[in-house]
């Protein structure tokens, strides 16, 4: 395999530089620079076109190293005129640089790592906030997945259940106990969702989604328009004329997200309800979600909004409590609501601008949930594994055993981490260079 090397620092006037360099070259590396290869700190000097150089190099003999190969680290003055210096030194003694996560993928190849670290060195690299950090390095310690090996196991003892009780003859004096493991079912089902919902509980979009959320008429197509600068919803005075959701493209200050205009719903929705749950799952995915009220709604909002809350106790971070129309009552009370206000006009254009900040911010702080192959692995599991705790009853016991089945190869799979090349191709190139 071929040595690369990459700047492991940010590639600006800085006092320090660090270079990362992996393969067999390394050796020769250091024994031109007059050094014995092996596990130490050592400073040198190199002479270069503009004169000698000071290192501080450290040194990992394979398989002792990140990487699982032969490692140096060099730490030299960080300008860039000198990394470039570096840079062509390296590449005359064929070495070539590495492409992005390529370091981190030769530890996955070489046993160092299993792909949920991987991933996690990653979405540690990319936290916004403390709670994305805290995910990262619990991902890191491999928590998550200790937590769903162990759960895997609970989930194989019910499978192998399943295919006791269908042994029982018709002679026997004992039921198969089909009740007694559609609990055990519940239960593992029930732990499953508490642990993909800690602290991870939505599955986060490439491009973030900002969905428009409230009762009917609360003026949700107007500030979708007012918000995407162009006519794209339709605007009626007659409730629920929005049903589907309507998506569109949208640039908020320096970010680029989805604006999704979300049917009404409430106790003044006229389709009673036919398309509330379909509004309030994509208002539970949203990475910000604007709550529209107008005035006299806020008491029909409130409840909607606490039923959502229910279902994700990390909702009211996301959110924005928008008081829309505020031309037409501009001196009315606004209630006390648990999350940050805005008033706006639609109409005026009165406030847009702020709201536009405020969810620039917002997007801003939540940043860009990355890729967890473990993660997408126990949502899939999760899914099955509800489709059989909601078949259970009507199903044959066949049916809810082969779903259990799947649920568990789903998790096996997940924690085997056996991607193949074109999907660790696709999780790499999210990487930065040098990492």
């Amino acid at each position: 395999m071929d040595t690369i090397f990459a700047l492991a620092t940010p590639l600006q006037p800085a006092p320090l530089a660090w270079m990362r360099v992996s393969g067999p070259a390394c050796a020769a590396l250091a024994q031109g620079l007059g050094l014995t290869f092996g596990p130490a700190t050592a400073a040198a000097t190199l002479d270069t076109e503009l004169g000698p150089l000071p290192l501080r190099l450290w040194i990992a003999r394979a398989p002792h190293s990140y990487t699982g190969q032969d490692t140096l680290e060099l730490a030299f003055p960080g300008s860039p005129v000198l990394v470039a210096v570096v840079e062509r030194w390296l590449a005359a003694r064929g070495l070539r640089p590495a492409v992005a996560g390529e370091f981190t993928r030769r530890a996955l190849e070489a046993g160092k790592l299993d792909l949920s670290r991987a991933e996690a060195i990653n979405a540690l690299i990319n936290a916004q906030s403390d709670a994305q950090r805290r995910e990262a390095l619990g991902d890191m310690r491999g928590d998550f997945a200790r937590a769903l090996a162990a759960l895997a196991e609970t989930l194989r003892a019910l499978s192998a259940s399943y295919e006791v009780a269908f042994d029982f003859s018709e002679d026997e004096i004992e039921t198969a106990p089909f009740l007694s493991l559609a609990q055990g079912l519940a239960h593992i089902r029930n732990d499953l969702a508490n642990l993909c919902a800690m602290p991870s509980p939505r599955q986060r979009h490439t491009i973030p989604q900002v969905a428009l959320f409230g009762v009917p008429n609360a003026g949700k197509s107007s500030l979708f328009n007012a918000l995407l600068g162009r006519r794209r919803s339709l605007v009626s005075d007659v409730p629920g004329t929005t049903r589907d959701p309507v998506v569109a493209a949208a640039k908020l200050g320096e970010i680029a997200a989805e604006l999704v205009d979300l049917s009404g719903v409430g106790a003044s929705d006229s389709d009673r309800g036919r398309f509330a749950r379909r509004a309030r799952d994509a208002a539970l995915k949203a990475d910000v979600l604007l709550l529209l009220c107008a005035p006299g709604q806020s008491a029909e909002l409130e409840s909607e909004f606490e039923v959502l809350s229910r279902e994700d106790r990390s909702l009211p971070g996301r959110c924005l409590w928008v008081w829309t129309k505020s031309d037409l009552a501009p001196d009315a009370t606004m209630v006390q609501t648990p999350v940050e206000c805005l008033a706006v006009s639609a109409h005026t254009g009165a406030g847009l601008a702020a709201l536009a900040r405020a969810i620039e911010a917002r997007l801003a702080a939540a940043g860009t949930a990355p890729h967890s192959t473990l993660r997408e692995g126990a949502s899939r599991s999760l899914e099955t594994l509800s489709r059989a705790a909601q078949g259970m009853r009507q199903d044959p016991p066949e049916a809810t055993a082969a779903l259990v089945r799947r649920a568990l190869r789903e998790l096996d799979e997940a924690l085997l981490q056996q991607a193949p090349g074109d999907v660790l191709d696709f999780i790499f190139t999210r990487f930065c260079i040098g990492k």
